[in-house]
């Protein structure tokens, strides 16, 4: 196998970027607080609060007013734990791989895979990108990750494997068919 030219992983790297997970901009907490407030119940509630407050019932206003606020503590805290997972990913992902490029075994970062790239894969290894196997010596994979399935699955020929799995079992080679936010895991990334 000769794998991909340099001029050729150029091109890809223009059009489908860094094999990365990328970070939207960080908003401040003050609006992400009040984002939490921005859908029709809760604005709805708001009013019953102040329309509580205007009949003089200020206990039923303060109430309902409490608890739109918690809802809003609750899912500023939820937003939170859900960028902690994000990081949490970024982590899982490989920082070198082996590559055939210009018919060369190479090591390279994994940020600069890109789709076509055969890469070497081995016991204890963590799949960097998403492909499909192009050579299999009883390879096993462990997609807990993914899947929550605690049992290596087999893996032969043609069989697609998704980054952050880790190779439990055997080696061979793969070609990646998605990189970066494109992958099964950044899917879940951008759902997070």
């Amino acid at each position: 196998m000769k794998g991909l030219t340099t001029k050729k992983v150029e091109a890809l790297l223009k059009q489908y970027g860094l094999n990365v997970l990328l970070e939207g901009k960080k908003k401040n907490i003050l609006v992400k607080f009040f984002e939490q407030f921005n859908n029709f119940l809760t604005i709805l509630l708001i009013i019953a609060s102040f329309l509580s407050f205007i009949i003089s019932e200020p206990i039923d206003g303060g109430l309902i007013l409490l608890i739109v606020i918690l809802n809003g503590l609750f899912g500023l805290y939820q937003e939170a734990k859900a960028e902690e997972s994000i990081q949490a990913l970024k982590q899982m992902t490989v920082t070198k791989v082996r590559v055939i490029r210009d018919g060369v075994e190479t090591e390279i970062d994994s940020k600069y895979i890109v789709p076509g790239d055969i890469i070497f894969i081995e016991e204890g290894v963590k799949i960097s990108a998403d492909g499909s196997i192009v050579e299999s010596m009883n390879l096993e994979l462990n997609e807990a990750v993914l899947t929550g399935e605690s049992l290596p699955v087999p893996k032969k020929l043609a069989d697609l494997i998704y980054s952050g799995t880790i190779v439990s079992k055997g080696r061979g080679l793969f070609e990646v068919k998605s990189t970066g936010m494109q992958t099964k895991f950044g899917q879940i990334a951008h759902n997070l």
